[in-house]
């Protein structure tokens, strides 16, 4: 990987020295030039000595900016796509979780790459740096307009309309999908049916969209209607003939299941409910209606059967490609009921999705830019950073100040998926550790997170949402816990291995993916995914106390520096997306050695400097 760039800096490092070196007098080549010194004719003139000189320094330059962290040029495609990102969240102005950092991420690389890009989600708010297009769309009887911005290469769409703005914006906040989860919006499938039907219109009816040719990619339930309307409404009418969709599954747990009874609302043909119709056992839909107490977990025995919608079941069924975010998560989703959501069986129908691990975004999570980060550093000075970032967290959260102390970190949900019951079980058979817990969630975690203290001064709880907090954490920390039951790809480990904080994380989806046992972290195993397991509890327990046993040797940072010395940008995920699209949209023959020469981040041989 490092070859690579090296030699696209030498590319790059040329072209800049031709340009600002002096000209051969004689108007011959650097090449011709150097062909005549080796063969004797005459040697090299002053300009053509003075030209590979500016070529050798700029190379020397560029190479180690890349070694120090920078990136290489970004290669432009010679296959220029259109692309429309269709989410119902997007970076920085919309985001519950990993979704919308992957819509707000992934496009500005792929645009960077010379394709042209559009993201198209709801207008929850009033965006300040957004403005009305003045286009208006009637869908089912709704006027619909469209606010529009470009940002870093991107065009940002915004569908605006009273069913997401007056339900989102104001007191409830990035409550997106409900009042609170386990409480869906009532109409969610008004709203979202709407959203789909108004994305497809705006590449026709705004005046920078690219039409009809353009691959789609829909991301979770909430855009699952993409692939099916164009497939089963639009194409049977000679609309969109050439474009493609592809489907993004970032968490199979959120389906979109709805009651038949909805779909007199969503006014599709008959011929869909093919696709959309659905059995299962449960006899809820937890909505505003029916909602789920905190307290509360869907009965694991069938009381069915029950006709359903299932939105996400219709996308995989319909769409060209079927995509997840991260390769280990694809299989799992495939492997049976469990980790499939009861989609197991569609996915292998579809063929199988493909997973590419997800990037993270480099400018917000940079140790050597971080404001929150008392010390700034690089791969070059993490260990004398970090020493400063431990100690000012120590310090803030009202941990003994001992640099000696291995200090633990965990930033999540207080949710059962995230595993942090598994974690508060855990605690009392941790004795030689500092732990610090920050998150929110449901409130019998709230409380026994609060009480942390109480029971250990070594261990301290942070109840609230704090973006200081969690890069202090992220950067002060010397592990990060991540004991997931599932987890699809996860930033969190990301962010830690950029801020050289060795991941300590359970053995499932993404985190299998991104984090290679003692060389960038520790695998703490797979977790019981429906109940509190004593063995998990003792595995999480064991497994601090390994990391542990491994803080302040000689092995620690090597790890250190294994997890800072990694590229985990967007530029890698791009050049495999690309080829996917590519592949999808026009069968392209070179996409399977283009996705092969991208491997997944616990793959490639990692840099190690002294």
């Amino acid at each position: 990987m490092l070859a690579a760039q090296q030699k696209a800096a030498q590319k790059a490092a040329m072209a800049s020295a031709m340009q600002a070196a002096p000209r051969v007098a004689t108007g011959r080549s650097v090449a011709a030039s150097r062909t005549m010194s080796m063969g004797g004719a005459r040697p090299m003139n002053a300009p053509a000595v003075a030209q590979r000189a500016a070529v050798r320094r700029a190379t020397r330059v560029l190479v180690s900016a890349i070694a120090n962290g920078a990136t290489a040029p970004v290669e432009k495609t010679s296959n220029p796509m259109n692309i429309v990102f269709v989410s119902a969240e997007v970076a920085p102005w919309s985001k519950t979780g990993g979704l919308g950092d992957v819509v707000g991420g992934l496009p500005i690389e792929l645009a960077k790459r010379g394709h042209k890009v559009i993201t198209i989600a709801p207008r929850y708010d009033q965006y300040s740096d957004c403005w009305d297009t003045s286009v208006v769309v009637n869908v089912d009887g709704e006027s619909v307009r469209f606010f529009h911005a470009i940002k870093s290469g991107v065009h940002r769409v915004f569908i605006d309309h009273p069913w997401f703005l007056a339900k989102v914006w104001g007191k409830t906040g990035s409550k997106l999908y409900g009042n609170r989860s386990g409480s869906d919006y009532i109409d969610n499938h008004k709203r979202f049916t709407m959203f789909c039907k108004a994305a497809i219109e705006s590449v026709r009816a705004l005046p920078f969209g690219p039409g009809e040719d353009c691959v789609f990619v829909a991301n979770d339930w909430h855009s699952a209607l993409i692939p099916l309307i164009i497939k089963d409404v639009y194409q049977p009418r000679g609309q969109f003939k050439n474009a493609k969709v592809a489907y993004c599954i970032h968490n199979i747990a959120f389906q979109g299941r709805f009651w038949p009874e909805s779909f007199k609302d969503m006014q599709l043909p008959q011929s869909t409910m093919s696709k959309l119709g659905f059995i299962d056992g449960y006899s809820k839909v937890f909505d505003e209606k029916n909602p789920l107490d905190d307290d509360e977990k869907p009965s694991d025995s069938w009381s069915g059967p029950f006709n359903k919608l299932n939105w996400m079941k219709a996308g995989i069924l319909a769409a060209d490609k079927v995509l997840t975010v991260s390769p280990n998560y694809a299989s799992e989703i495939g492997s049976g009921p469990d980790k499939g959501v009861e989609l197991d069986s569609i996915i292998r129908m579809a063929g199988g999705a493909e997973g590419i691990v997800n990037g993270m975004d480099v400018t917000e999570w940079n140790p050597k830019t971080d404001k929150y980060v008392p010390v700034k550093y690089d791969r070059n000075s993490v260990f004398e950073g970090k020493a400063a970032a431990k100690a000012a967290l120590q310090a803030e959260a009202g941990l003994p100040v001992d640099p000696t102390a291995p200090l633990f970190g965990y930033i999540g949900r207080l949710e059962e998926q995230k595993g942090v019951d598994i974690l508060l079980s855990a605690l009392p058979k941790i004795s030689n550790a500092q732990v610090i817990i920050l998150g929110t969630g449901k409130a019998k975690y709230e409380q026994l997170v609060k009480s942390m203290a109480t029971k250990n001064p070594n261990f301290k709880g942070v109840v609230k949402f704090s973006a200081p907090m969690a890069h202090q954490i992220t950067a002060g920390a010397d592990f990060i816990l991540v004991p997931s039951r599932f987890e699809p790809c996860g930033l969190i480990q990301l962010h830690a291995m950029q801020y050289g904080t060795v991941p300590v994380v359970a053995s499932t989806g993404g985190l299998v993916d991104t984090v290679k046992e003692g060389v960038t972290g520790f695998h703490m195993g797979a977790f019981d995914p429906d109940r509190l397991n004593p063995a998990d509890a003792d595995a999480v327990a064991a497994t601090v106390s390994r990391a542990a046993q491994v803080f302040q040797t000689p092995k620690f940072r090597e790890m250190v520096k294994n997890c800072i010395s990694q590229d985990l940008s967007w530029a890698a995920p791009a050049k495999k997306w690309e080829a996917i699209l590519e592949e999808v949209s026009r069968g392209c023959t070179a996409a399977p050695a283009k996705k092969a020469s991208v491997p997944t981040p616990v793959q490639k041989q990692i840099p190690v400097r002294a």
